[in-house]
């Protein structure tokens, strides 16, 4: 199967701003705060036009104890998703009182209270810790009260813990701003934003926002079938589409790759065969010196930290990703390089009922102390609608440009996602919970193909698994599939050389899985069997047999099994340690 304060101004009744006129079809999410959710909550909107009904009440939410006063009405909006945020006015020290305007116990004991209401409303919560405080510009103010940022932390550290128990995530806002600057970010009176700091807390708002509701809302791909009755099936059709393929494409030759006799014999191949694999892909821009990122959102889940980042690939534009860090690290971590398909983006790796199992893959990989890294290729995620003509071309239409546009500077669009690739690794190599000699790469479909390119002209990859995914060129041809693979996936003047067991050989002696059903248009059979016995030969005669296996699946097509989830989790556990 796929799986695919008191309130500054508290009026006897609430005005809601809806920012935004937006379709009733559309979800409402409800932001709810102090004065700082004031601030970020109209840009919200804007960032989230067409996607979601963003409300909110005009009004400071102020502390705890006000906000609990107020939920009955500001639910009356009916959310689908809550975003909200306590404690900028409970940790307010009154030099009269010489106190806190909510202690911390009734600060916890309010918060729990406002989750339990906000979960009878939906279950699509996330809570937003409170932002930092610049303390000499908050003193200069000269109030009857103080805010300090030792506090923050303190409250932050309570309404973190009580949250995870509680089974809410967390939008670290304070770890955006500390990321950005608080000296930067800050306004005067070193406790609001300026509208450039407001404008980067939207940004991590929206992101976590939209976030949640693509989790209420997972795409499931339908199981392909399997089992006797679709090996028939397959076979009859595919025997009756090869019929159709003109005898010029069935007598297409591809030279030969030749299975080294020895080590020694591979050691000398091996520096003529990379660079004719890597001219391949085209005339690729140097890669950036050092990878530039951009901290988008942080967000705590039980069991790890949760980043989205931007890294500009100094060319065509900025590419998304996610990282996942596990909590409680020693020292740099295992890593997966996890690279989505065509059929999502990144996102899959935090949806249930994919990739071979229930449990998102990501929770499955964090639980075993992996960090864990997914890059969006161009035109999915946030990189959608930003090719050659903007907004106005998506997906298909999108990836037809990009390609075109690539052509006339001498280069593939699948070497730029090559690039965008090792761009990712090398972002990677800078994070010090990375183990740089422990990254691992893998992804179904079109992941399988970009972990198994990166590992072939890359050797930083460690070990590689591929799923679903292993196409030799030759075989497709013959059999007339090339439709089965969109424009990104080819590259120029390879077959002039040899065929994809070259490129998969570039990856010995280093730790190789592969795992495909034979009923894969996209990957034929009889294709497999041919790189099987070149690189199972290949592996031999480098001393390394075991580094490399393959196991096909008789009665299953492009999908991902929780076996293949099975045997994918035990070669890392075996080679990532």
């Amino acid at each position: 199967m796929r799986y695919a304060l008191p309130a500054l101004l508290l009026l006897p009744s609430i005005a809601f701003s809806q920012p935004t006129k937006a379709p009733p079809e559309l979800p409402k999410v409800l932001l709810l705060g102090d004065s700082i959710r004031l601030g970020y909550a109209p840009l919200v909107a804007k960032k989230l036009e067409g996607v979601a009904e963003i409300v909110h009440h005009k009004e400071n939410g102020g502390d705890t104890t006000t906000t609990l006063k107020m939920l009955d009405k500001w639910l009356e909006a009916k959310p689908v998703v809550i975003h909200f945020n306590c404690g900028l006015h409970d940790l307010k020290f009154s030099k009269k009182t010489n106190g806190f305007q909510v202690p911390g116990d009734d600060y916890e004991k309010n918060l729990k209270a406002i989750v339990e209401r906000l979960k009878q409303s939906t279950p699509h919560v996330i809570f937003a810790t409170t932002t930092p405080i610049v303390d000499d510009r908050h003193a200069a103010r000269k109030s009857d009260f103080d805010r300090f940022d030792k506090d923050v932390k303190a409250y932050n550290e309570r309404a973190i813990k009580l949250m995870l128990e509680l089974g809410i995530p967390v939008n670290d806002l304070n770890r955006i701003v500390q990321d950005g600057g608080p000296g930067e970010m800050l306004g005067k009176d070193g406790t609001h934003y300026t509208p450039a700091g407001s404008d980067r807390l939207a940004d991590a708002v929206a992101d976590c926002v939209r976030r949640q509701l693509r989790l209420k809302n997972p795409t499931i791909l339908k199981d392909p079938a399997s089992g006797p009755e679709a090996v028939k099936a397959y076979t009859e059709a595919e025997a009756a589409k090869d019929k159709l393929v003109p005898e010029a494409f069935k007598k297409m030759k591809v030279p030969e790759f030749a299975v080294p006799a020895s080590k020694d014999e591979w050691e000398k191949r091996r520096p003529d065969v990379k660079p004719k694999v890597v001219a391949s892909l085209g005339d690729l821009p140097p890669l950036p010196a050092k990878p530039k990122a951009h901290l988008v959102s942080s967000k705590i889940r039980q069991g790890f930290r949760l980043e989205r980042l931007r890294i500009d690939n100094g060319v065509d534009g900025v590419m998304s990703a996610l990282m996942l860090i596990p909590d409680g690290l020693k020292g740099p971590a295992p890593t997966v390089l996890w690279l989505h398909s065509s059929s999502y983006d990144h996102s899959q790796l935090l949806q249930p009922n994919t990739n071979g199992g229930e449990e998102p893959l990501g929770i499955t990989f964090v639980k075993r102390g992996w960090v864990v890294f997914a890059p969006d290729a161009a035109w999915y995620g946030d990189r959608a609608g930003q090719g050659p003509a903007g907004s106005r071309e998506l997906t298909r239409d999108q990836q037809d440009s990009l390609h075109k546009y690539h052509l006339w500077f001498g280069r593939t669009l699948w070497g730029m996602f090559v690039r965008d690739d090792q761009i990712a690794l090398d972002y990677l190599c800078t994070r010090p919970e990375v183990d740089l000699k422990k990254i691992g790469a893998t992804g179904i479909s079109m992941g399988s193909t970009r972990s198994w390119w990166l590992a072939a002209v890359d050797d930083r990859i460690a070990c590689v698994v591929g799923v679903a995914c292993l196409t030799r060129y030759e075989n497709l041809l013959k059999h007339g599939q090339l439709r089965q693979h969109g424009t990104y996936y080819f590259v120029n003047g390879l077959l002039k050389h040899f065929d994809t067991e070259a490129v998969i050989s570039l990856i010995a002696p280093r730790p190789l899985l592969f795992l495909t059903g034979e009923l894969d248009a996209g990957s034929p059979a009889d294709g497999i069997k041919v790189i099987e016995a070149k690189v199972g030969g290949l592996y031999n005669a480098v001393g390394e047999p075991t580094n490399f296996k393959s196991i096909r699946y008789a009665d299953i097509g492009h999908t991902y099994t929780p076996e293949m989830r099975k045997e994918m989790l035990a070669w890392f556990d075996k080679w990532l340690k």
